[in-house]
């Protein structure tokens, strides 16, 4: 069977969210052991892939086999259905090949108890030194309206929780290094609670034709507090996942002003069009900005409604977010 290296390539970056290139060779941390130190290899163009530590080693059927936690067979027939049938029917798409949660994944809303909520609202400084360093952060740019909480304790002590709520609850979280060394972002992960980061959406308004799309939940948080519907993807690589939960949506693609940014905006308008969706529009911060939460925190959030206004194009004609937003 032979497999066009663009399917290989576009489910290796879809379920690869940490991961170097060398030449045609993909370098990702292992299926088969805790790894942080990208033990793996993967053949763009052939799909063939090794373990160095563990010395497992397989074909791509075999991969899709692991990733999806389904048997060689029914690995086979979905890439076969990728090969032959329409391009909706994606790997992201038949719930039935959706692995189950790990046995022991522990229910996310669980965590919170080891949250406490920030007090924004107070012009006393907290006795908490973590808690001050959270203060200084938002209110540094401009989100001392929005709800955060603090990790007192558990895997996450320290760090600033941005939460992912909705009627439900607490449904994701990113955990932010407020301290200055160790990992700046730590995300829940699919063994501990059966949540994959590339299958979340930070909370937009499912009423709204449209939804700009931005790379961290403070970027997206930020546009909404001017009038924007922004969700985030959790980095610059958006997943089929993520499409196909935007697909009845006009998308807008809108990443951080630096080479992961314009590095996953390409990938993200390749994998609009493999949907067979409409094309995007894009539109990025001002040049002299990182990201949006950066030209909030200093502009005016009419001057940052006009400038959307202005910059978003549909590719390569104009477009505007105003009529979206009426």
């Amino acid at each position: 069977m032979k497999i066009p290296p663009s399917i290989i390539k576009d489910y290796i970056v879809d379920k690869f969210q940490d991961y170097h290139v060398a030449g045609e060779e993909f370098i990702v941390n292992s299926l088969f052991f805790d790894d942080s130190k990208k033990h793996m290899s993967i053949n763009g163009e052939t799909g063939l892939w090794q373990c160095f530590k563990s010395k497992e080693k397989g074909s791509f059927v075999h991969l899709v086999s692991f990733l999806e936690g389904i048997s060689y067979d029914a690995a086979s027939m979905l890439v076969m259905r990728k090969l032959v049938d329409t391009p909706e029917l994606i790997f992201s798409s038949p719930s039935q090949y959706k692995p189950p949660p790990p046995l022991n994944a522990k229910n996310i809303q669980d965590e919170v108890k080891n949250f406490k909520l920030l007090d924004l609202t107070s012009n006393f400084l907290p006795e908490s030194i973590i808690e001050r360093l959270a203060c200084k952060m938002i209110r540094s740019r401009g989100l001392e309206n929005q709800k955060f909480y603090v990790a007192t304790k558990g895997k996450y002590v320290n760090r600033l929780i941005i939460p992912y709520e909705d009627s439900r609850g607490l449904f994701y979280f990113q955990a932010r290094n407020l301290l200055g060394s160790g990992m700046k972002y730590l995300n829940p992960t699919y063994k501990e609670y059966g949540v994959k980061s590339s299958e979340v959406l930070f909370p937009f308004d499912l009423g709204e034709s449209y939804v700009l799309v931005v790379e961290g939940p403070l970027d997206a948080i930020a546009l909404r507090g001017c009038g924007v519907n922004a969700t985030s993807i959790q980095g610059s690589f958006m997943s089929y996942s993520q499409v196909k939960d935007l697909s009845k949506k006009k998308i807008i693609l809108s990443f951080d002003n630096d080479d992961p940014g314009k590095d996953g905006m390409e990938k993200a308008v390749r994998l609009i069009k493999s949907k067979n969706l409409p094309l995007p529009w894009i539109v990025q911060p001002p040049r002299n900005f990182k990201d949006w939460n950066e030209f909030t925190s200093q502009a005016p959030k009419k001057e940052v409604l006009l400038y959307i206004n202005k910059t978003v194009t549909r590719m390569d004609f104009s477009y505007k977010i105003s009529e979206l937003l009426n």
